[in-house]
């Protein structure tokens, strides 16, 4: 099983947290069972987003713009492309709830980033409890491929449950 866990001690931003992740062969989210005081460390890169679709675009922005700081640019593309479809399933499944629809304004999502040594871990935060299940889509359907989208791209993923607050989906990405 995964685990996750903050040191409390000091270190460079690369020793504060330890993960173990489960092997991945069937595609499937992974359930990775973490304190919900953890999206809120220091080792956390956080950026709050609205309800909306065009949402990701923002998202993309600051993901491609995150990268390029940290020099790990050639991850950009695919951590592009997975945020996008993170982003656009938790405005469409994660806010059903009625948390941002009446207001698409409302700020309810967040886009988390964590760097550790040869990897960065994408995170989408939303109020829905819903567990993220991968479609088989139509042949000719125009939805229903972004869960697919995400785990051909990453090295793992997976979704937490946020006690009180939903959950967080999650991809990592390993530096080439």
């Amino acid at each position: 099983m995964a685990h996750l866990s903050i040191a409390t001690g000091g270190g460079d931003e690369d020793e504060d947290v330890s993960l173990s992740w489960p092997g991945v062969s069937d595609g499937m989210p992974r359930l990775l069972p973490v304190p919900s005081a953890w999206w809120e460390t220091p080792a956390v890169t956080s950026r709050a987003l609205s309800a909306r679709p065009e949402e990701a675009r923002t998202a993309r922005r600051f993901v491609r713009e995150l990268l390029t700081c940290w020099g790990l640019e050639a991850l950009s593309d695919d951590a592009e492309m997975i945020v996008d479809e993170l982003v656009v399933n938790a405005v469409l499944h994660g806010t059903r709830a009625g948390l941002g629809h009446s207001n698409p304004g409302l700020t309810v999502l967040r886009l988390c980033m964590l760097r550790r040594a040869g990897e960065v871990m994408l995170a989408v935060i939303d109020p829905g409890n819903e567990t993220p299940t991968p479609r088989q889509p139509d042949w000719g359907g125009e939805s229903g491929r972004g869960l697919q989208i995400v785990s051909a791209l990453s090295h793992v993923w997976g979704w937490s449950p946020i006690a009180g607050h939903g959950k967080a989906v999650w991809a990592v990405l390993r530096d080439p």
